[in-house]
């Protein structure tokens, strides 16, 4: 299930995935049969909840920030 319905994938685990400098090990994946056109030129795919829920995200003003999160004090 996606924020837009159902949608067909394989599910697997990915050993690492990298953001610039950001990165996640044995992260969930699933993985859909696209073609070139299916999410914008240069875009490869989508970071979903399993990646992005390891990291602080800030969404404001039109921009995404993702980093590391900061030890609980």
């Amino acid at each position: 299930m996606t924020a837009n319905g159902s949608a067909k994938a394989r599910l697997s685990k990915a050993d690492k995935v990298t953001l610039d400098k950001l990165e996640a090990a044995n992260v969930p994946v699933a993985v859909q049969k696209t073609d070139d056109k299916s999410y914008g030129n240069g875009v490869d795919g989508l970071l979903g909840m399993s990646f992005l829920s390891r990291f602080e995200v800030q969404m404001a003003a039109g921009a995404i920030e993702v980093r590391t999160r900061q030890p609980k004090k």
